[in-house]
């Protein structure tokens, strides 16, 4: 249970520096159209 709710928090809340501050999820909802930005 503690495992899940980290992994929630890391993919959805946790701002990651390598993505431009967003969360994961946030990255991944934007680029939903364009399969292709989400492998460069």
């Amino acid at each position: 249970a503690a495992l899940d709710s980290w992994i929630h928090h890391y993919n959805w809340h946790r701002p990651h520096q390598g993505i431009g501050g967003l969360a994961p999820m946030a990255r991944l909802a934007a680029s939903r159209n364009n399969l292709l930005t989400l492998h460069t």
